[in-house]
Order: structure tokens, then sequence, then C-alpha cells
């Protein structure tokens, strides 16, 4: 299976802020839909899931300015850490639905 481009193109919908009409209005309505075929394995789904839910920490961390990992790492208990966490945060909520899945082959979409 092959994910290249695809935290690309969803941090494109995410960010649009309305400037192309058919993708996101902006960040805070921005709804990520993940629908799978039923044939599609547990795996695949959850490698699929994982990478939508790194997207919006990669867009998390690059506007607190640290580093994804040091930013997934950040104690919600340490004020000046949740500062950063907040940062990050900020108008942009992890939007991500899991549609009903279809009848059919093995695959996945993540819609927009």
């Amino acid at each position: 299976m092959n994910l290249d481009g695809v935290r690309d193109e969803l941090k494109t919908f995410i960010l649009n802020n309305g400037a192309v009409p058919t993708l996101s209005e902006s960040p805070l309505k921005a709804i990520v839909s993940l629908k799978a075929d039923r044939g599609t394995s547990h795996k695949v789904f959850i490698q699929v899931l994982d990478e939508i839910q790194a997207t919006y920490y990669e867009i998390y961390a690059e506007r607190s300015g640290i580093p994804i990992d040091q930013y997934r790492e950040l104690k919600l208990n340490d004020s000046l850490e949740k500062v950063l966490y907040d940062k990050g945060k900020e108008g942009i909520p992890m939007n991500i639905s899991i549609a009903e899945p279809t009848d059919g082959g093995a695959g996945y979409q993540a819609i927009q």
C-alpha cells in the first residue's frame, strides 16, 4: 500500500481557508472522512487512520515550532508544554469521521 502524498493532500485540504472552493472552508470546519470497503483489512484501515492523525500532529507541531515527535510527547500537566500544545491545536480540531463501510473490493478512500 502506498500512502505517498496523502499528508500533503490532507494538509492542503485542512489548511485551505476557502481559497479553493472544492476544499475546506476553514481548518475549524474541515472534516476528513475515512471510508473503507468491507474487504479492507484491519491493518490497512489503521495505517490510513494513523496517516490522517499524523497529518494533524504535523500541522500542530509546525504551528508550535517544534518537531512532530516532540509535540506528541508534550506533557499536558506541565504549564509551559501545555501552552505549546494549545498553540498547535488552536482553531484546528482533529475532525476525523469514520464512515460506514461499503460493500465491494478491498480498499479505502480519504473523503475530503
